[in-house]
């Protein structure tokens, strides 16, 4: 019964189309939002508690692997309830795409085939722009617009990396491509390199492939900007960080020197861009283009493994700069997420920064849980943000690469202008903003800053991930 290995996949797949059947029924959102909850956890359980480390149809399963799918799970949970507020109708089919594109996250998690990883991501994709555009209003529509044009560009470019790699390595599959590693240098390897970065660096908004990210941020519902920012850009990066890692040879200058300076950009850009922008929606999405530069500092330090320069030896380098990643994913789901679901508090399309004015004379610990989030997305101590940050910069340091190090707490430190600019605008007491308190956003934001919290001092689960980060 090899099929066992599969319950949760079988189970997404045939609850995304029970969501559909039970449409003709009720468009209910507790019902069809609890029934899409509930599959999710059982799903995550199964995942969670299954057998690691086996083999079945194209895809391999392992803890690392897993870790991953659990991520995609979570990601979505969390914006299942805020969703009930920022959708209009059609609650069936919005549940129904949650699902499918749960199912196409899992599956990429546990390939290492490139076809099969590309028609998973575009599984994702296609489910997104649906998401993006779905109360039809005009900035929705503008929106997924945008998004689509310019993932069909991705698109193209991730064509192209998956041919050229083809044409290298004569397989599609990763694990055969790093037991056949030896091929020396290869143009045609470098040019898959780079388009496949170019590729997936639009989903992730590495500068300059982030143009998209804002206007689609700001023009989606709540919901679903939080779900863009987190889980649709974490399942390109898993699949950029195991193609990097399998699929190329790190030992060439270029690949450290690329992502180091792709990282210097991306994270200056956002820094920058959120300090001198008024609007609260597009200064998350700025925050998400300079988190996204945190994050490719780990591609950096994968292509850095084989200088000598590296304090301990090449697999301990390698493991905890993808520990790193994991604790960052996890953490960054929520800081990042909680934040553009805090947005549905204020009741206006476009949530200006004078919005949130009074939001802690209305209620305390939303505005208090909402600046946690925000300071963890700075880095600062005691939230998950701060372990996260820890982490990666000691990762950059025991490979003596201080200057990099120095330039991504710098900023860090930029950033906390704008993060800080956001809670105080929270506590300030006067005007008469009226929030909307539907107790499934406030709650939301309350719990998913308390998990921030939690993160904040979860150094075991730091040491657990360096136990399973292999790729």
């Amino acid at each position: 019964m090899i099929y066992e290995y599969l319950y949760a996949l079988i189970l997404l797949g045939l609850a995304g189309f029970i969501t559909l059947a039970a449409g003709i029924k009720t468009d209910s959102k507790r019902i069809l939002g609890g029934f899409t909850f509930v599959v999710l956890i059982a799903a995550f359980f199964i995942l969670l508690f299954q057998e690691k480390n086996y083999s079945i149809l194209s895809l391999n399963i392992s803890s690392f692997d897993t870790y991953w799918a659990l991520i995609f799970l979570i990601s979505i949970m969390v914006v299942i309830i805020p969703s009930m507020n920022d959708i209009k109708k059609r609650f069936d089919v919005y549940y129904a795409l949650l699902l499918f594109i749960a199912l196409s996250m899992v599956i990429a998690a546990f390939t290492y085939n490139l076809i099969v990883l590309f028609v998973s991501f575009e599984g994702v994709s296609i489910g997104t722009y649906v998401l993006t555009a779905y109360n039809k209003t005009k900035r929705n529509l503008e929106a997924s617009l945008k998004y689509f044009m310019i993932s069909t560009i991705g698109t193209s470019f991730n064509i192209m990396g998956i041919a050229f790699f083809y044409l290298s390595t004569r397989t599609f599959n990763l694990n055969v491509a790093a037991a056949d590693i030896g091929l020396g240098f290869n143009r045609s390897l470098l040019l898959a390199l780079a388009f496949i970065t170019i590729g997936f660096g639009f989903k992730i908004a590495i500068f300059p492939m982030q143009q998209w990210a804002i206007d689609t941020y700001d023009g989606a519902p709540n919901s679903v900007s939080a779900f863009l920012s987190t889980g649709g850009k974490l399942v390109a990066y898993m699949i950029l960080l195991k193609f990097l890692f399998l699929g190329f040879i790190p030992d060439y200058n270029y690949v450290f020197f690329f992502f180091a300076i792709l990282a210097i950009l991306t994270m200056t850009y956002g820094n920058l861009a959120a300090l001198m922008e008024n609007n609260l929606k597009r200064i998350l999405g700025y925050s998400s283009i300079a988190q996204a530069g945190y994050m490719i500092l780990v591609f950096a330090l994968i292509g850095y493994s084989y200088y000598p320069a590296v304090l301990v030896s090449r697999e301990v380098f390698v493991r905890f700069a993808i520990a790193s990643a994991m604790f960052y994913a996890i953490a960054y789901i929520f800081m990042k997420a909680g934040p553009f679901i805090a947005m549905s508090l204020v009741k206006s399309d476009k949530v200006m920064i004078d919005d949130i004015v009074g939001l802690s004379k209305k209620s305390r610990w939303t505005a208090l849980f909402l600046a946690v989030m925000l300071l963890s997305l700075a880095g600062v101590p005691l939230t998950g943000g701060f372990i996260a940050k820890y982490f990666l910069f000691f990762s950059l340091i025991i490979g003596n690469l201080w200057w990099l190090a120095v330039i991504a707490i710098i900023n860090s430190a930029i950033s906390i202008f704008y993060y800080f600019r956001i809670i105080i605008y929270s506590y300030r007491k006067e005007g008469e903003n009226d929030f909307n308190m539907a107790p499934g956003i406030k709650y939301s934001v309350i719990i998913m800053g308390l998990i921030t919290l939690a993160l904040g001092v979860s150094f075991a689960l730091y040491t657990y991930l360096a136990g399973i980060a292999i790729i």
